[in-house]
């Protein structure tokens, strides 16, 4: 079935061609009649567990904005909402958290006890791209962090989808989401400031709410508490973060320039196969350079000194770009994004609580303070990402945009389900994927005939 599905997918995109202007992705391009794009086509429609999922493909622009690409991406949907017995409120553009293997792509999520599975049921469209080095474009790098390029190519599938909806005869609310966690929430937030420039402003003029959370968003100062701590607690996060930084230089700086001799030989193997998740690079890691019973393992072990010497010449660029990538450098304001909710743990050991502090006095010190903080999870970083979803469901329960409250109180239910384990066992009667996603154990369940998995 994926091979078939890849089949698919490849003759569709040998038929997408288009053509741009020649510009530099600094340019900060932002005049979409300028660029010519392919039509979108969806090439698959996926009955999941509690939600259909639609597979498209678009076409964009890679890293350095001007080489045209395709790209899929996938829309989430209930039950009700893909058989138009009820609207949905509106779209949300979900930018996905930090993926490693193929098999972890969007286009390829089928259980409802997911980010996708459950914001899908809150009744909004959720539309997520598969991004740089996944899916269709699974050969190409992942271009890890490259903050305007990864928003750049989400805002293309969020209206590339849209559009797609309507021609198959959706009607949605008029409102716009914007979500993320991790590297979703980095990306979520260059999304704003892409808005904010006027990025396709004639189709996407403003977001409406943006629920984001544990995103890099000052990557320089969490270099500098990096290098000081000499201490990483999630290894797969360093040499992700080093290599997207050397892509973004054009590989003027080589990997045997900053990682340590003895990991160099299998960076190809982990990180450009997409064959290994997050858990394996880690264990992998671990297993290599000290045990898996360790809180954390000393950087000097994975990288050589010039890591730690900012006049060096490797990491100068290496810097510059962790600033070009980060944002709070350039002055900018999210003018054209009603209301931002953060999510974010002060004990979190991935993305350290001073990228949310760093942000939050950016944001007052350009004018901006329609936004909220809940650091109230005690959790590490990857928790803290279930929380994020509980989260967001809340606050997308409780949002009512300006001048639609009679509209929204004639909003749909959210749909319940019985949930046995596969011995026909119920665990749960009549709740809602949100409340289970919450409530159970990792683990496999049966929901509406359907299997699916909790990891």
């Amino acid at each position: 079935m994926k091979k078939s599905f890849s089949t698919i997918w490849l003759a569709v995109a040998a038929t997408l061609t288009f053509s741009l202007p020649s510009c530099s992705d600094n340019d900060h391009q932002t005049d979409a009649e300028e660029i010519t794009r392919p039509a979108a086509a969806i090439v698959n429609r996926t009955e999941c567990s509690g939600f259909w999922r639609y597979d498209f493909t678009y076409g964009t622009v890679d890293a350095d904005g001007k080489t045209p690409i395709t790209l899929s991406a996938a829309i989430f949907m209930t039950p009700d909402v893909h058989d138009k017995h009820v609207q949905a409120k509106g779209c949300g553009l979900l930018n996905h958290y930090t993926i490693t293997a193929d098999h972890q792509r969007p286009t390829n999520v089928t259980s409802g006890l997911t980010l996708e599975g459950v914001l899908a049921n809150t009744n909004y469209i959720m539309i997520e791209s598969d991004g740089f080095g996944f899916g269709i474009d699974a050969p190409h790098s992942q271009r890890y962090l490259q903050g305007r390029a990864a928003a750049r190519v989400n805002i293309d599938a969020f209206l590339a989808g849209r559009q797609l909806l309507k021609e198959e005869g959706f009607e949605f609310g008029d409102v716009t989401l914007n979500l993320g966690y991790s590297q979703g929430g980095h990306s979520g937030m260059w999304v704003n400031r892409l808005v904010a420039e006027g990025y396709r402003s004639d189709e996407l003029p403003k977001i409406d709410y943006c629920i984001i959370g544990g995103g890099s968003y000052d990557m320089y100062s969490h270099y500098r508490y990096l290098a000081a701590e000499n201490l990483s607690q999630y290894p797969v996060a360093l040499p992700l973060i080093l290599s997207g930084m050397i892509d973004a230089g054009g590989y003027k700086v080589k990997n045997e320039d900053i990682f340590d001799d003895g990991l160099v030989p299998y960076l190809t193997e982990l990180f450009d196969t997409k064959q290994h998740d997050t858990d394996y690079i880690n264990s992998f890691i671990y297993d290599h350079y000290g045990t898996t019973k360790d809180q954390g393992l000393p950087i000097d072990q994975l990288v050589k000194q010039a890591f730690f010497d900012e006049t060096n010449e490797p990491m100068k660029d290496i810097i510059y770009h962790l600033k070009q990538n980060s944002l709070v450098y350039e002055a900018w304001t999210p003018d054209k994004t009603d209301r931002i909710t953060f999510v974010h743990a002060r004990t979190d050991e991935v993305v350290p609580f001073l990228n949310q502090e760093k942000m939050a006095d950016f944001l007052l010190a350009n004018g901006y303070t329609a936004f909220d903080i809940d650091d109230s999870s005690k959790n590490l970083h990857t928790n803290t990402g279930f929380y994020y979803v509980l989260k967001a469901t809340a606050c997308l329960s409780a949002f009512v945009p300006a001048g639609q409250k009679d509209a929204w109180s004639a909003a749909p239910q959210v749909s319940t389900y019985d949930i046995y384990r596969p011995d026909g066992r119920l665990v749960c009667k009549q709740t809602t994927l949100i409340d289970a996603y919450r409530m159970l154990p990792p683990g496999v369940y049966v929901i509406n005939g359907k299997t699916m998995v909790k990891e």
